[in-house]
């Protein structure tokens, strides 16, 4: 998404800590993936949107968008996108894809110490094609990681790329937590260590929440389901060593040259 159109959801901490605070060392060890495996989001998408892509082969070459010439509402979404799996059902996996680079989608992650208010945070950013309207789409969650005493830091809260809204909330008020394997097919759980998240099947922002509404038209607000996911924690790749912040994703930010300690004028 460009940065013009950004806006952000934010969760904030809830008053009791329930998530399993981490020690601060994991966020400089090894540039902070073990803090980026923490808190991995797994991702949600819509059948019939343009699904998710690698961003770059894994060697050194940036991945060709696809051009929109005309805003796409209905028909061809997923036109010059990986092809879908067969569906399996809710939670059908995606992996394995013909032409992709690598078996796991990638989501790409960086830390960064934000001293304003003394906070670690994790960007995880996910590439896409095409969206609705412009070649190459950008999407991410940030963690927030709060200083709890003796150097454990816990999640304080998720910001998510969105259009045109905003919410704020707590970290106890995302719907769909979990811990890993073992329970990420259960739902309902709050106040564990990693998100569901949805992208929406148009624009592909970020959502802690399914929308059941449009799903075969252009009006707001975007359809979102959990027809197919992948967790990120399969295929995490740092920023800082695949992408090059000279690429240009047009109307996308390189995420690159984000900084994850702007919390664009919200309360965080």
């Amino acid at each position: 998404m460009s940065l013009k159109f950004l806006s952000i959801i934010l969760i904030s901490l809830g008053s009791v800590l329930a998530d399993n605070a981490i020690d601060g060392s994991l966020f400089t060890a090894n540039n902070g993936i073990v803090a980026a495996q923490a808190a991995a989001p797994l991702w949600y998408m819509a059948s019939g949107s343009c699904m998710a892509s690698a961003a770059e082969d894994g060697q050194g070459h940036q991945t060709n968008g696809v051009d929109v010439p005309v805003v796409i509402c209905t028909d061809h979404q997923a036109d010059g996108c990986p092809q879908q799996p067969q569906w399996q059902g809710p939670n059908t996996g995606y992996y394995n894809l013909p032409g992709e680079p690598f078996g796991n989608v990638p989501t790409y992650w960086k830390v960064s110490h934000c001293p304003g208010d003394n906070s670690w945070r994790v960007f995880y950013g996910v590439y896409f094609k095409h969206d609705m309207s412009h070649k190459s789409d950008w999407e991410w969650a940030i963690v927030k990681f709060a200083d709890q005493g003796n150097n454990m830091w816990s999640r304080y809260g998720l910001l998510m790329e969105t259009d045109g809204s905003y919410g704020v909330g707590y970290w106890g008020n995302i719907p769909n937590t979990f811990d890993g394997t073992s329970d990420w097919n259960s739902d309902g759980n709050k106040n564990r260590d990693h998100p569901k998240l949805f992208f929406s099947k148009r624009h592909h922002s970020v959502h802690y929440d399914p929308e059941g509404r449009n799903k075969n038209g252009c009006s707001e607000p975007d359809y979102r389901a959990n027809d197919y996911q992948f967790w990120s924690y399969w295929n995490l790749r740092r920023v800082e060593d695949t992408i090059d912040g000279n690429w240009n994703y047009g109307q996308a930010t390189n995420p690159r040259n984000l900084d994850i300690c702007d919390n664009r004028g919200q309360s965080f």
